[in-house]
C-alpha cells in the first residue's frame, strides 16, 4: 500500500507542478469565462464607447416613431438611442438624408417606415453598413410588436381590463410525471438539461484528455528505459493503478477549478439577470444528479484509463501513441454521439439499451438519470455491470501492462501477448 501511495503522490505532484498543467488550466478558465460572458461582451463592444448605438429614423414623425423613441428613452441602460433625422419630402430624399448621416458617422444605421395597409402597421427597413446585433434586432422586433398591439387596441376602443386580458401571456407548464413523486417541474427540467449537457461534455473531454495522458506517460517511461528500474521495485498492478489514480486526482482538481470559475461567473449581475429571465432557479439543481455524475465519472475514467494504460504499455515510442489509442477514442466518441442524440430522446429503445453497455453507460445512463426517470434497479444494474467490467479490465490491463512494458521494438501479436501473460500472475 505504501508503494501504491508513493506512485500516486509522485504522479500527481509531478503533473500538478508542471507548467503545462498551470497554463492549460488557466487557458480553459479564461475560455470558460469568455463563453459564459459572451453576450455581455458582444453587447459592450457593439458600440465603440460602450454607450447606446444611435439609430436614426427618416420620414414624418408618427405615433409609431414617438412610441419607439419613448420606449428606449425610458430604459435605464438602453441598447439603442433613437434619433429623428427629419423628413426630406420624398422616399428618395429621405434615403439620401439617411445615407448622408450614416456616411458622416452620426448614426450607426437608420430606419425607414413604409406604409403597409394590408398589415395595418408600417413595414420597417433597417439600413446600415453592417448588420444589427442579434439581441438588439430581437428586442427591436419585440418592441415594435408591442407598439403595434397598443395601436390596434386603441383603434378598436378596448377598455383597460380587456387590454390586460388580451396581452396576458398563455401559461404552459411542463411537469415530468414520475413514479411515487410529484415529478420534475419545467424549471427543474431546464436546469437538468443544461447541467446534463455541461457535465456530459466535461466527462467526454476529461476522459479523452486524462486517458491520453495515462498512455503517454507510460510510453514515455518505457521509451526512456526508466520502466525497467520501476518494474523491479513496484508490482505492475500498483504501478499502473498508481499512475491512473494520480492522474484521476489531477483531473478532479482541474474540474474543481472549472466549477469554481463557472459558479463565480454565474454570480455576475448580467448572468444572474439572464438566468432569472429564463425562469431558472439554481435551487432546482438536484444534488443526487451531481452525486451520480461523480459515480459515473469515476467509472468511465477508470474503464477507459485502464485500456489506455494497457495500450500505452504496448507502444515503444510516444509518436505511436496517437495511432494505438485511436480505436479506444472511437468508442468514447460513439458514446458521446449517442448521448447527444439521447438529449432529445432519452427513452428511445436504442438509448436505453446502450445505457447498460459498460463502455457507453457512464455517459448514457447519466443522461437518462438527468433527462428521464429510469427505475432504481436500472441505475444500479448499470453501475454494477460497469463496475464489474472496470475490475475485469483492470485485472486484464495489469497482465498486459506487466508484459508490454518489457517488450520493445515491434508490437507483440495477440498470440505472443497471450502466451506471455500466462507466465505472469497479477
Amino acid at each position: 500500500m505504501n508503494k501504491l501511495s508513493t506512485v500516486i503522490k509522485f504522479t500527481f505532484m509531478n503533473r500538478v507542478r508542471a507548467k503545462a498543467f498551470t497554463v492549460s488550466t488557466l487557458i480553459f478558465a479564461i475560455v470558460l469565462t469568455v463563453i459564459m460572458n459572451l453576450p455581455a461582451i458582444i453587447s459592450y463592444f457593439s458600440s465603440s464607447d460602450g454607450s447606446a448605438a444611435k439609430v436614426g429614423i427618416v420620414g414624418q414623425e408618427t405615433e409609431v416613431t414617438r412610441s419607439l423613441k419613448s420606449f428606449y428613452e425610458s430604459q435605464p441602460e438602453p441598447e439603442l438611442q433613437i434619433v429623428m433625422l427629419g423628413d426630406a419630402g420624398s422616399k428618395e430624399a429621405n434615403a439620401k438624408l439617411g445615407k448622408e448621416k450614416l456616411d458622416a458617422g452620426d448614426v450607426k444605421g437608420y430606419l425607414e417606415l413604409m406604409e403597409d395597409p394590408a398589415a395595418g402597421f408600417p413595414k420597417v427597413i433597417y439600413n446600415s453598413k453592417s448588420s444589427m446585433d442579434f439581441s438588439m434586432e430581437s428586442k427591436l422586433k419585440r418592441v415594435l410588436q408591442v407598439i403595434k398591439a397598443e395601436i390596434v387596441v386603441k383603434d378598436f376602443g378596448l377598455t383597460s381590463e380587456q387590454r390586460t386580458k388580451l396581452n396576458a401571456p398563455v401559461v404552459v407548464e411542463t411537469v415530468q410525471v414520475q413514479e411515487g413523486t410529484t415529478g420534475k417541474t419545467e424549471s427543474q427540467m431546464a436546469v437538468a438539461y443544461v447541467l446534463v449537457y455541461a457535465l456530459l461534455f466535461l466527462l467526454y473531454m476529461t476522459v479523452i484528455g486524462y486517458g491520453n495522458m495515462v498512455a503517454t506517460e507510460i510510453t514515455a517511461e518505457k521509451s526512456s528505459r526508466v520502466m525497467e528500474v520501476l518494474i523491479s521495485s513496484v508490482s505492475p498492478l500498483k504501478q499502473m493503478f498508481g499512475k491512473i489514480i494520480g492522474i484521476c486526482l489531477l483531473g478532479l482538481v482541474q474540474i474543481a477549478v472549472f466549477v469554481v470559475v463557472g459558479a463565480a461567473n454565474m454570480l455576475m449581475p448580467h448572468n444572474k439577470e439572464m438566468i432569472s429571465e429564463l425562469n431558472i432557479s439554481l435551487g432546482d439543481i438536484q444534488l443526487s444528479l451531481l452525486g451520480y455524475f461523480i459515480i459515473f465519472y469515476l467509472l468511465g475514467y477508470f474503464i477507459y484509463a485502464t485500456i489506455f494504460a494497457a495500450v500505452g504499455s504496448l507502444v515503444s515510442r510516444t509518436e505511436e501513441v496517437g495511432q494505438a489509442i485511436m480505436p479506444v477514442m472511437f468508442l468514447i466518441i460513439a458514446a458521446f454521439m449517442i448521448a447527444m442524440f439521447g438529449l432529445q430522446s432519452p427513452n428511445a429503445p436504442f438509448v436505453v439499451a446502450m445505457s447498460f453497455v459498460p463502455f457507453f453507460s457512464p455517459l448514457i445512463m447519466f443522461l437518462r438519470i438527468g433527462m428521464s426517470d429510469p427505475a432504481w434497479w436500472e441505475i444500479w444494474l448499470s453501475i454494477g455491470v460497469t463496475a464489474a467490467t472496470m475490475f475485469l479490465l483492470g485485472w486484464l490491463a495489469a497482465k498486459i501492462y506487466r508484459v508490454g512494458v518489457l517488450m520493445y521494438g515491434k508490437r507483440p501479436s495477440f498470440k505472443e501477448l497471450r502466451k506471455a501473460m500466462k507466465a505472469f500472475k497479477v
